[in-house]
């Protein structure tokens, strides 16, 4: 004879399993932080804070952007990687900050492969190759000839940073020599670029733009796949003749080990929503932006995907943060 659970008893197990499966679906039940390895009023700060009014609307509860900017984003990610997993620590992470910040540092509290759990993608955005209007070429083929017979100077954002890498890797195929003039920040390196104080800079789209359309600085190439319609008359690298310089720059949102799955799908599939609304991808449209929608197993092949890339450019350079 089967055992029979009395209808008291299966009431009562109804009713405590009830409330915690409703537990469960309410993620998130308090204020997320969005930690920002950032300067507020950056690029990536902006494109999070845009993110985070979408978050807060249709999850019903504030995502509080944190700027914890320094060290190359390893302030703010180390804050990730240290915080609780459960979904109320997330943090923005990027090209820069998370494969070529850690590939340049001597030393990192944290690991980029084991100590993160990859969320959800954001978005694309290419570089422009530019020279100073002073310099006698008017494409990639002329510069690398030019180069290879009088000695120029080079800037980007730092020591160790993703611009410099690249302009690094250009030289190592183009077989060139080039002095790099490190700067603080892109604007700053491309004054001295359209004054021709330097001659050659790699720099993202945003920035570099507005200095392209007003004549001050002479793009030679962009650095993804295909033109840009704001740019139209550009070639792409690979029309240039250099397809090895051929990356876009990434951001995406990630959390500390360890975090639940239904957690990371709520989080992805809510974000890969306002990704494919019409209203928010023009908002990333006008910083210069492509919205990237992946899967958190997809996000994670790609950051893998690009530790290695990354890692044979700068380790062939002997390139470091210092």
């Amino acid at each position: 004879m089967k055992y029979r659970i009395p209808c008291f008893a299966a009431a009562l197990m109804i009713g405590v399993l009830a409330p915690l499966q409703a537990a469960r679906a309410e993620y998130p039940e308090k204020p997320v932080r969005l930690i920002v390895p950032a300067a507020p009023g950056g690029a990536a700060d902006n494109h999070a804070r845009a993110l985070a009014i979408e978050l807060h609307k249709r999850l019903g509860q504030p995502f509080v952007i944190e700027n914890k900017p320094g060290a190359s984003g390893a302030i703010g990610m180390d804050v990730v990687a240290k915080a609780a997993p459960d979904g109320y620590t997330i943090g923005s992470n990027n090209l820069a900050t998370f494969i070529v910040g850690t590939l340049t540092a001597k030393q990192l509290p944290y690991r980029i492969e084991s100590d993160f759990t990859p969320i959800a993608s954001l978005f694309t955005q290419p570089n422009l190759v530019g020279v100073t209007p002073s310099l006698p070429v008017k494409t990639l083929v002329e510069l690398i000839a030019y180069a290879k017979a009088n000695m120029i100077s080079f800037g980007s954002t730092g020591q160790g940073t993703s611009l410099h890498v690249l302009t690094e890797m250009l030289r190592m195929n183009a077989g060139i020599e080039m002095v790099h003039v490190p700067y603080k920040s892109a604007p700053a390196a491309e004054g001295d670029l359209a004054a021709g104080h330097i001659q050659l800079m790699i720099s993202n789209f945003t920035s570099m733009e507005p200095q392209v359309k007003a004549g001050r600085i002479r793009a030679l190439a962009i650095t993804s796949s295909t033109r840009s319609p704001r740019l139209p008359d550009v070639p792409t690298v690979a029309q240039a003749g250099a397809p090895y310089l051929e990356m876009v720059t990434w951001a995406g949102i990630v959390g500390p080990k360890g975090m639940p799955p239904a957690i990371v799908k709520r989080l992805n599939t809510t974000i890969n929503e306002i990704l494919s609304d019409p209203n928010f991808k023009k908002q990333y449209e006008a910083m210069g932006s492509e919205t990237d929608i992946k899967t958190p197993e997809q996000f994670a092949a790609m950051i893998k995907s690009d530790l290695a890339k990354w890692g044979e450019v700068i380790r062939k350079g002997r390139i470091t943060a210092d």
